[in-house]
């Protein structure tokens, strides 16, 4: 009996043995599962690794983003910087052509000082119309004179000189008939149709009308009127051609 207890207590211890050794091959990690840790540590690290990519490809999408935004508006701000520059230009010229407009030969846009001159319209020897008018934007010389006045009649053949040249200016002369002691109108034009005066315009202001718009107080009489239609000068007394050609270098 003895031998038999023995046996059975060695064979207990056995279990015993046997069963603390495979409680502890258990709690020790197989290299299984120590290799399917390790494989999802590098799957986490990848997928940190991808992040970190992703988030880097973002930054540089964003800073290619505002780089791209920085380009147009620097494009944006030449453009229009070169559509005002262009403007300027454009204005600039603008203002070279009117001042050159202003400045042409004929002083078109330039004034005299003084008032407008009397717009008279009267008819000449031959019975048509002549307006003041009808010289707009040009120069005019008028003479007042009369038949009776001596020094007009001698100043006559120069007078007839100056309206043949080709002046700056046009030359027109004026007498006032039943006014100041001139003959009528019919009397004056036998009078004057005995004389050879083929390049001056007479003009009949009857009863002196525009006369006394002129200021005219003798004879002879001379107005000078500018292009812009100012009555520049009316100055009594004889004047000669270059006097008149002096006068009117110094009117628009």
């Amino acid at each position: 009996m003895k031998k038999y207890g023995k046996i059975l207590g060695l064979v207990l211890g056995l279990i015993l043995v046997f069963a603390a050794c495979s409680q502890a091959i258990e709690d020790e990690p197989t290299p299984a599962a120590s290799g399917e840790s390790m494989v999802k540590e590098d799957d986490m690290a990848k997928d940190d690794m991808a992040k970190e990519d992703d988030m880097a490809k973002e930054d540089d999408m964003a800073k290619e983003d505002d780089m791209a935004k920085e380009d147009d508006m620097a494009k944006d701000d030449d453009m229009a910087k070169e559509d005002d520059m262009a403007k300027d230009d454009d204005m600039a010229k603008d203002d070279d052509m009117a001042k050159e407009d202003d400045m042409d030969g004929d002083h078109a846009m330039m004034t005299n000082e003084g008032n407008p001159a009397p717009a008279f319209s009267l008819m000449n020897l031959d019975g048509e119309r002549v307006s003041l008018s009808d010289f707009d934007g040009e120069k005019v010389y008028v003479k007042y004179w009369a038949s009776w006045c001596s020094i007009c009649v001698g100043g006559l053949p120069e007078l007839e000189a100056l309206a043949g040249m080709d002046n700056e200016f046009e030359v027109i002369t004026i007498v006032t008939p039943d006014y100041t002691g001139e003959k009528s109108v019919e009397d004056f034009k036998e009078w004057f149709g005995m004389k050879s005066y083929d390049n001056l315009t007479v003009l009949l202001d009857v009863d002196g009308s525009y006369a006394k718009e002129f200021g005219v107080r003798a004879m002879p009489t001379s107005a000078y009127i500018g292009s812009d239609g100012v009555l520049v000068k009316v100055a009594p007394g004889h004047t000669s051609n270059e006097q008149i050609k002096a006068a009117f270098e110094t009117i628009y």
